[in-house]
């Protein structure tokens, strides 16, 4: 049995090389050898470009306020939601997912002593009022008095014209007597009683003259005092005009009790309660509400395309639902320092409610970029951190380092090129001849 054994392995160890000189070898497991990727030969072409960028993105509300208290106070009830009604009576509060109108009050504080200022101040309103009405009668009677004042001086001028006509009366009788005595006509004693009543009539016409100074000096005081009551309108008037900017401060400060919603939207959130107390310098709001219509769509676009991103350009946005399409409304134009993005935002109407700030989405930016020479993607290939592709010379491929634009999946746009022994660089012209693909080649290889 040993002896037909080892007659067997001799057989098969001698048939051995007989087979391999006739037949061709075969890969392990029998499968056919993988053909040759074929080697093309391309020249650049002028070709513009549309680079998509993806990212993601967030949906978040186009503005959001929180409401504050400005004065300290209690809560003295928070406002009913119209829309529940049907609700039981504990739940028809406003509360968070409340939807309110712009001016809609979410709740109201009850401030006391604020209310009893407010009534004092109206007081001192009527208070002034009626100084205003008082002041403004005494300028009326001031000046009836100056009216009168002047009358009481053409009176005074009338009584010296009078006092002027007796005295000289009586001076033309003195000398008439006088002349007649001269002449030996008439007696002393008739002289004598002339004489005195022009003296008579000489002191009524001082008198008449002093009360016509003393008629104008009372004109003087009536004008003083109709000036001084004047004055005292304006300053009572003046005084009402303070009165009334106290009420319109208090009823200012009375408005803040009332907080009210700053325009369409939603309440997220709510941190106080019915009877709470406020102090006006809390951090965390009383209400927050956020106008959801439309939103605004965040979404962060890296440096490298950053520059390529302009108002207008439409984005087409994977949401939950149907994809939309919005345009781009504004951006930061500066980066984000720590994450090297630009803020890019979006506005998409959003009457029903259907998108909800916080969620996820996926934006495709379509980019088109300027015509410029452009080889295949797959002419391009990688050594270490350069960018290479292979220049067709003598039939040969020769490596060279390129310079690229951008790509878009299926072109790329090159800038220029430079072989290895070179130190400058070449601009590409279009007449250069590249062989593709880059990863099927080594540099030397035989071009067929």
């Amino acid at each position: 049995m040993r002896r037909d054994l080892s007659f067997v392995l001799t057989a098969a160890l001698g048939l051995t090389p007989a087979v391999g000189c006739n037949q061709k070898s075969t890969p392990p497991g029998g499968a056919a050898p993988a053909p040759a990727t074929p080697i093309t030969v391309i020249k650049p072409e002028r070709r513009a470009i549309k680079r998509v960028i993806e990212q993601p993105g967030t949906a978040t509300a186009f503005e959001e306020t929180v409401l504050h208290a400005k004065l300290p106070g209690f809560v003295g009830r928070i406002a009913d939601d119209p829309e529940k009604a049907n609700r039981p009576p504990h739940d028809r509060q406003t509360d968070i997912g409340s939807r309110v109108k712009a001016g809609q009050i979410l709740a109201v504080l009850t401030m006391p002593e604020l209310d009893e200022e407010w009534k004092q101040k109206v007081a001192l309103v009527k208070q002034a009022e009626a100084e205003v009405v008082q002041s403004e009668k005494a300028a009326e009677a001031m000046k009836a008095g100056v009216t009168a004042a002047e009358s009481l001086v053409t009176v005074a001028e009338a009584g010296v014209d009078r006092s002027q006509a007796l005295y000289e009366r009586w001076q033309k009788e003195v000398d008439r007597i006088a002349k007649l005595l001269g002449n030996g006509v008439g007696d002393s004693q008739t002289l004598d009683e002339t004489k005195n009543q022009l003296r008579a009539a000489e002191a009524g016409q001082k008198e008449a003259t002093a009360r016509v100074t003393a008629a104008r000096a009372a004109v003087k005081k009536a004008v003083a005092d109709e000036a001084k009551v004047v004055a005292d309108v304006v300053g009572a008037r003046a005084k009402l005009e303070v009165a009334r900017a106290e009420v319109n401060r208090l009823d200012a400060l009375r408005s803040y009790t009332a907080i009210k919603a700053p325009f369409d939207g939603v309440v997220t959130r709510r941190s106080v309660n019915t009877g709470d107390l406020v102090s006006g310098t809390e951090k965390t709001g009383l209400f927050a509400v956020a106008r959801t219509d439309p939103v605004r769509v965040v979404v962060n676009v890296p440096e490298a395309d950053a520059g390529q991103v302009a108002v207008g350009q439409d984005v087409r946005l994977a949401l939950q639902g149907p994809e939309q399409v919005g345009k781009v409304v504004r951006t930061s134009w500066s980066l984000e320092p720590g994450s090297r993005t630009l803020r890019t935002e979006i506005d998409l109407p959003n009457e029903v409610g259907a998108l909800r700030p916080g969620m996820f989405v996926h934006a495709k930016l379509t980019i088109e970029l300027p015509a410029a020479w452009s080889v295949p993607a797959a002419a391009v290939g990688k050594s270490g951190d350069d960018a290479v592709m292979y220049a067709v010379e003598g039939g040969k491929a020769a490596r060279v380092t390129v310079q690229l634009i951008k790509g878009d999946g299926q072109f790329t746009q090159v800038r220029r090129y430079k072989k290895s022994a070179a130190t400058d660089w070449t601009d590409v012209t279009g007449s250069e001849q590249f062989a593709s693909p880059a990863a099927a080649l080594t540099d030397g290889q035989a071009i067929p």
